[in-house]
Formats: structure tokens, sequence, C-alpha cells
């Protein structure tokens, strides 16, 4: 995780675990109070789902910071260093301009959706999409300490040829 950004990711981190808790809560007492006792929350529905987005969005904003996405470099652990940073680039080239996609997209639908009250809850629809808009920023800042890190030669473990996944055996952690 890039140091000048940990604050931004504990934050994230936080706002995660309260979205999931508040979610839940409110997820579970309509479901009692639906069977329980023929009511409900009516505008429960509205917010947990505009939760989740926010959730997915900033989880995955702290999973990328963390190197936890799912990745394969069966190829490019077997590659020369100079194939590895080649592909580093690439990969984060790509990875920018996804996040340039997501941008555009989330700003785009921000802007139509912003006068646009949910039916029950009265939030903004644009609400949704903002958080494209901060998901993307947020990558696009991580992908740039990366490369920046990468150019300071500064290669996550990964990248360097070492397979942190792999299996030693004992035997050969011996020798």
């Amino acid at each position: 995780m890039p140091k000048p950004l940990q604050w931004l990711f504990k934050l994230f981190d936080h706002l995660v675990v309260i979205g999931m808790s508040v979610m839940g809560l409110m997820v579970f007492w309509n479901v009692v109070l639906r069977y329980g006792f023929n009511s409900g929350i009516p505008f429960s529905v509205e917010v947990s789902r505009l939760i989740f987005v926010w959730i997915v969005f900033l989880g995955s904003v702290v999973a990328l910071a963390q190197g936890m996405h799912m990745s394969v470099n069966t190829l490019v652990a077997r590659l020369p260093r100079p194939m590895r940073i080649a592909c580093f680039l690439v990969s984060h080239g790509l990875m920018l301009w996804c996040c340039w996609l997501i941008w555009q997209g989330s700003w785009v639908q921000t802007l139509l959706n912003w006068n646009n009250r949910a039916p029950i809850s009265g939030i903004s629809v644009g609400m949704m999409y903002a958080a494209g808009l901060v998901a993307s920023a947020c990558m696009a800042l991580v992908l740039f300490v990366n490369l920046w890190r990468s150019l300071k030669g500064e290669l996550p473990q990964t990248w360097s040829g070492e397979d942190p996944y792999a299996v030693v055996r004992p035997e050969e952690k011996a020798r």
C-alpha cells in the first residue's frame, strides 16, 4: 500500500465496515418486520442498495492499494526483468485507461441523475454513480503512485520474479 495514502485507505476500510454493518442491520430488521409484524422499513431497500454500491467501489480501491486483486503471474514471473517491467508498465497503463473510462461514464451518469430523486428515500440517484467517480480517481492515484515507485526501482515483489504464493517444500528450504 502506498505510504502517503495509508490514512485514506484506513478511512475507506472503516467506511466499508460501517456500511456493511448498517446495510446488514437494515436488511435484517426489514426482514424481521416484514415476516414477523407485516410491516417494514420502506426506504431500507433504496438505502441498502446505495450503501452496497459504495461498499463495492471503496472495497475495490482498498484491494487495489493492498495488492489483493487476483493476478496470475505464472508467465510474468518467468520473464526476464526488462520484460517484467514492460508488463508492469503496460498493465498499469491499461488499468489507468480503465479508470479513465469509469470516470467518464460515472461523470456523465452523475450529472444526468443528480436531480433525480429515489422515490422513497429522496436521495439523489446521482449518488449511486458518484461512487464510480471516487473509486476511479482513487484507483488512478494508487496506480500513479505504483508507477512512481517502480520508476524509483521499488517494484512489487510479484514483479521481481519471486512468487510469494509459491509452495516451498521443506527439503528445498534446507538447501
